[in-house]
């Protein structure tokens, strides 16, 4: 993925989920658990993004919730393999819509070398994400956010960054990742972008672009934080001179599993 090419506005950057029980609002009684884990798609381009926060909150009914962190300060680029629990608390029980994370400071190590990252107002009023998360009483529920770092930074024309996020939120245990590996036949492409299209099911509209990844030096790559369905994977490989695509349909994504769709040969055009 290109962190040149962007954006879409903050205020529909955040996929709207489906929990796994209905009810609304926070009439339920007694606490449950709220976890809050944190990926990221790899950039190639980028060595690392290190992001400290001020806080994070869980918005239910009228009121937010505060979740202590459990690290102030992350390198998104740890992220690309594992998440990570970026915050727990005991919180009242019910339907929670939406978290918002406050940054302080971000930094992006690239190769010509360490930039101060503009984030705007995000300190101020958050960087949010829209849910539909229920926490049930004496239960834990985790929730995972994928920053998506390809199309949160945007790389001005002075060499430096801006921060406009762009972050998609599920269910961790309702949602599934895609791995797998590009490449042209011989060798392993570098930093191919790969976008997963939603084609079959009830978490997204049809023909939707729910999340995007790009690959490694070996080829390999990772889509995270995608609802149940059948989806279309877009591959665009560009050198500057030689383009490559492939189109991959019928994958099918499942609950709390990986799927691999092993090795795709992207052809010139």
């Amino acid at each position: 993925m290109s962190i040149k090419h962007l954006f879409l506005p903050l205020a529909i950057a955040a996929a709207a989920i489906i929990a796994g029980c209905g009810g609304g609002g926070s009439s339920e009684s007694g606490s449950g658990t709220l976890n809050v884990r944190l990926a990221d798609a790899p950039d190639p381009t980028i060595t690392s993004i290190d992001i400290t926060f001020t806080k994070v909150e869980a918005h239910i009914g009228n009121e937010w919730v505060e979740i202590p962190l459990s690290d102030t300060t992350v390198n998104l680029m740890d992220l690309t393999d594992d998440d990570m629990l970026l915050g727990t608390a005991v919180v009242p029980a019910g339907k929670y819509t939406q978290v918002r994370l406050f940054p302080s400071t971000v930094t992006v190590t690239d190769s010509d070398g360490t930039h101060n990252v503009n984030i705007g107002s995000a300190n101020q009023t958050g960087i949010k994400v829209n849910l539909n998360a229920d926490v049930a009483a004496n239960a834990v529920q985790t929730i995972l956010l994928d920053f998506n770092v390809d199309k949160s930074l945007i790389k001005q024309g002075n060499g430096n960054y801006r921060l406009q996020p762009v972050l998609v939120g599920v269910v961790k245990v309702l949602s599934g990742t895609v791995v797998g590996t590009a490449t042209d036949g011989t060798n392993p492409l570098l930093n191919a972008q790969v976008t997963a299209v939603y084609k079959a099911g009830t978490a997204y509209a049809i023909d939707t672009e729910v999340n995007t990844s790009s690959t490694m030096a070996d080829g390999t790559f990772t889509v995270w934080a995608l609802l149940p369905g059948t989806y279309q994977l877009k591959f665009t490989w560009t050198d500057g001179t030689d383009t490559r695509t492939a189109t991959l349909d019928d994958v099918v994504v499942t609950a709390n599993n990986e799927t691999n769709v092993g090795s795709v040969t992207l052809a010139l055009q």
